[in-house]
């Protein structure tokens, strides 16, 4: 995967280096020209040597002139030798740009080249199961493999002392931080799902394999029905000021079970927040939590069914449930929205983005340490991608390295090198009140990104200077029996809607179905009021406090 004409950001223990491939290819082209230039000047150089050599046959000060000139050309710092120098420049700031824009590394390109042969083998013999549990095993200890195929080359007869036993202990017990810092838990999970999808029939070679399992397991779940309840008493949220408050309040959404989540907060909320500007303008910002149920079928839809679901690109319960709150929020179709969330959340934006194309006005989306899904925003939408380097929920997607496309701003931090855990944890990495502290470094790196960054732009859009005032309402999602609220009036909510669909009755698996499905499908007032089974008749509207800060 790459960052095509968008932004890389890199945080680690040196500072921040923000690239943008097009600004380097961009200067590769003018550091040609120059290269060019100064071959122009070598050939007048040598030109003028020839007229000198001429004119001595009349005037004698000519000699010197011509051999001055002569060895200016040949001068390590010359015209032509300037030119060599500027031209190897120019190579080198191209291949970078190239490095960038495609952003994946030598070691993943042969890991995906790894994983294709084995594969293959899968497709043609009983032994590919074997073989990819054999690879992703490898893999995980290789090193620590190797290194003891050292030792033992080295010293055949020698003994492990306790403390040396002791340390290999400690290596293998550090095999899952590792692996996952050098990105190499990534390839594990590929070959692991190519392993597991072999046996269930969904083996395809040509395929992202984790995405192909997720899919497949994603299809087999009952389908779930989803309900909204408008919250009475929604908390007096800020509103966000850049990335790293609109991080905050996806932080600041989770439960009151949680190190962030508002004191009061049910599982499962949504906040929509409506920012009222001073010039009469209107944006809006919707945020969405990551996962807090391990279940896959269970009554708090952010459980591992809707990772499934989302990994593998097939309809899920927080999409349908964003998208439904968004329409009954009364969000109008030109005004700017930014879409917010870490973990699940960050997959439930992505996939909002791109099923509201042509309905809203989506300006930004914003994903703190979550997996990549199928779908893409449309042109137009920027986005930033937060990831941590120690961050193992990042990699569940089976990819590693930046996540991009047009418009993107993709960012990897390094925890242990910028202020943050020396070894932290897998929950320390992956919390989201660390991604609030790089969403912080990140304003302060944008500050150094072009004005006409599409970043910039969109945060001005959707933020702007000043809010005059911030209204929040909030929606929690449930699952189960359709809810009649109590009080009239305020947020529409469709009662029912229907989630990922059913295995085919023959057991046979196919390609994953299109995901997500056209936009005013799903945001009419009447296709939100139906499920899957048939329509429904509206609910009850219920009436939204709102909080102003």
């Amino acid at each position: 995967m790459g960052v095509r004409d968008g932004l890389s950001l890199t945080l680690d223990g040196r500072g921040h280096v923000l690239v943008d491939p097009g600004e380097l290819q961009e200067a590769a082209a003018r550091l040609r020209g120059a290269a060019e230039r100064l071959d122009t000047a070598d050939i007048r150089l040598g030109s003028a040597a020839w007229r000198a050599g001429d004119l001595a046959a009349l005037l004698p000060q000519a000699h010197a002139l011509g051999d001055a000139l002569a060895t200016l050309r040949r001068a390590v710092h010359g015209p032509a030798g300037l030119a060599d120098d500027v031209r190897d420049l120019a190579t080198r700031t191209a291949d970078a740009a190239a490095v960038y824009d495609l952003a994946e590394t030598a070691a993943q390109a042969r890991w995906a080249g790894v994983v294709g042969a084995l594969g293959l083998a899968v497709g043609i013999g009983p032994f590919g199961p074997a073989a990819l549990l054999t690879a992703a095993a490898g893999v995980a200890v290789g090193d620590l493999l190797l290194a003891e195929a050292r030792d033992l080359a080295l010293a055949p007869g020698g003994r492990t002392s306790p403390g040396d036993a002791l340390a290999e202990l400690t290596d293998l017990v550090d095999v899952p931080r590792r692996i996952v810092t050098d990105g190499r838990a990534a390839l594990v999970l590929q070959l692991l799902a190519a392993a597991l999808g072999s046996v269930a029939g969904a083996s395809a070679p040509q395929l992202d394999p984790v995405r192909r399992f997720s899919a497949l397991v994603a299809g087999l779940l009952p389908a779930r029905d989803v309900r909204l309840v408008s919250r009475t008493d929604p908390p007096r949220l800020p509103a966000p000021r850049g990335v790293e408050g609109l991080v905050a309040l996806a932080a600041r959404t989770y439960d009151e079970g949680t190190a962030t989540g508002e004191p009061g907060t049910p599982l499962a909320t949504v906040t929509l927040q409506r920012l009222d500007h001073a010039d009469g303008s209107r944006s809006w910002v919707v945020a969405v939590p990551g996962t807090r149920a391990a279940g896959l079928t269970g009554d708090v839809p952010t459980d591992n069914g809707t990772n499934l679901a989302l990994e593998g690109g097939v309809p899920d319960v927080m999409t349908r449930a964003v998208l439904a709150a968004m329409a009954g929020a009364g969000i109008g179709p030109d005004e700017p929205v930014a879409l917010v969330g870490h973990s699940q959340g960050g997959m439930v934006a992505t996939n909002v983005a791109a099923a509201t194309a042509g309905a809203y006005a989506v300006r930004l989306v914003v994903t703190a340490g979550s997996p990549d899904v199928p779908a893409v925003p449309p042109p137009g939408v920027a986005t930033v991608t937060l990831r941590h380097r120690e961050d193992a929920v990042s990699l569940l997607d089976g990819r590693v390295g930046e996540r991009g496309g047009p418009g993107t701003l993709s960012v990897v931090r390094d925890l242990a090198a910028t202020g943050g855990p020396v070894r932290p944890s897998f929950s320390e990495a992956h919390a989201v009140a660390g991604y609030v502290r790089t969403g912080a470094l990140v304003d302060q790196a944008l500050a150094d990104a072009p004005v006409g960054d599409p970043v910039r732009r969109a945060l001005a859009e959707v933020l702007g200077d000043t809010p005059a005032g911030a209204t929040t309402s909030q929606v929690t999602v449930t699952t189960g029996s359709p809810v009649v609220p109590a009080t009239p009036g305020g947020l529409p909510v469709p009662p029912v809607m229907r989630a990922a669909p059913p295995t085919p009755p023959d057991g046979t698996f196919g390609e994953p179905a299109a995901w997500p499905p056209p936009a005013p499908g799903l945001l009419t007032r009447d296709a939100l009021g139906a499920g899957a089974g048939g329509a429904v008749s509206p609910g009850p509207t219920t009436s939204s406090t709102t909080g102003r800060s």
